[in-house]
């Protein structure tokens, strides 16, 4: 059972919480599409041209007006396949798509990412450094009626604020520098946002790394209900905390059925 915290306390965090989950919301600073529309598939960056704009609805994701944005756009990797490559010099923003996806359906997440070089001073334990190369981030729909009080008064301060409904639950799948793969680490802003470390330390960077994750599962065994569906998927390479620059690339991501039998491009 969560501590019920003292109401001055309460206050402070909710305040800052609201600042982390403004970006999550979907709020005001990311543009929607014309028609508002939700896709029921993620378009491949692979169809993409270099130079062109990321396929299928993807928009930017900002966090805030006050932070750098990292850069992002359609490149070529080595073997001539289309890819995102993300720069980060001291920035935060990301790439976001809105969704409609059931997840008991299909509840296997795939993709591939490559990451030249860690942040060296990052550590998503520790709120002042919470930043890493690579994000690959899972927004959820749910009853915000069962949430406790705290997290109540986030979301109706972020509704208040952008006129937007936040996510129930979030997932972030995180490469981290010296934590264990599989560790869960809880936001330090609030408890509806976990990392999951799918990758630890440096003796695979400079490769291009395909992860698989049982996302029902990973919901479940984080937040310990079912899931509901899908609102949003997004990428995110962030060095604000750290004031570091970096780079990665982010190839396909998609949502399937079952487990994939092989590596997918």
């Amino acid at each position: 059972m969560r501590q019920i915290l003292p109401a001055r306390l309460a206050c402070r965090r909710v305040a800052g919480a609201t600042l982390c989950l403004l970006a999550l919301a979907g709020c005001a600073a990311i543009p929607q599409d014309g028609d508002g529309r939700r896709y029921t598939a993620i378009a491949p960056f692979s169809v993409g041209q270099p130079g062109g704009k990321l396929p299928g609805g993807w928009q930017p994701w900002v966090l805030s007006r006050f932070k750098r944005s990292t850069e992002y756009r359609l490149v070529k990797d080595a073997d001539g396949v289309t890819v995102v490559q993300a720069m980060a010099d001291q920035s935060a923003s990301g790439m976001i798509k809105q969704l409609d996806i059931d997840l008991q359906a299909t509840p296997w997440l795939t993709w591939r990412w490559r990451v030249p070089a860690l942040i060296q001073s990052a550590d998503n334990t520790d709120r002042s450094r919470e930043d890493s190369p690579v994000r690959v981030v899972v927004t959820f729909d749910g009853d915000h009626s069962k949430l406790d009080f705290e997290e109540q008064a986030i979301a109706s301060r972020v509704k208040a604020m952008t006129g937007r409904e936040m996510p129930y639950a979030t997932i972030m799948y995180i490469w981290e520098n010296m934590r264990p793969v599989d560790e869960v680490i809880e936001s330090a802003h609030t408890s509806r946002v976990h990392m999951v470390v799918v990758e630890s330390g440096m003796s695979r960077s400079g490769r291009w790394l395909t992860f698989s994750r049982n996302v029902a599962e990973d919901y479940r065994r984080i937040y310990g209900e079912k899931a509901g569906r899908i609102r949003s998927i997004g990428i995110m390479t962030d060095t604000d905390n750290t004031g570091e620059k970096t780079s990665a690339y982010y190839g396909d991501i998609r949502f399937s059925a079952s487990a994939p039998a092989r590596s997918v491009r």
